[in-house]
């Protein structure tokens, strides 16, 4: 959140945002995982106070001050951030296995080729 202790740092640890209320994926959504084995990691369990699969909404709550989350950068690719504060994560970075369902046939199409 924008007044938050750590909003004007260029980077920060998990670990320090272990007090904080967190805003995250409904239990089921992979991402959901993805938060609470990051979390883990860092040493905690993130006490999620607010559940929503909506990236804008997260980012929206989390501007309004209700908690802190992990976002995927290629969620915030043309976001209104529209107050919210974004910083990279230092440490282990989380990820997520990304697939894409094509036509057949579409295997060697430039976008598609690993």
């Amino acid at each position: 959140p924008p007044g938050h202790a750590l909003a004007a740092a260029a980077r920060v640890r998990l670990a320090d945002l272990a007090a904080d209320p967190w805003i995250g994926p409904f239990p089921g959504n992979p991402c959901h995982d993805v938060v609470v084995l990051a979390c883990e990691h860092a040493g905690f369990q993130p006490p999620i106070e607010h559940l929503s699969d909506d990236f804008r909404a997260v980012v929206a709550l989390a501007a309004a001050g209700a908690g802190v989350a992990l976002v995927p950068r290629s969620a915030l690719r043309g976001m209104d951030l529209d107050g919210a504060v974004v910083r990279p994560v230092d440490g282990v970075a989380p990820t997520r296995r990304v697939f894409a369902a094509v036509r057949n046939g579409a295997e060697e199409h430039p976008l598609i080729r690993p």
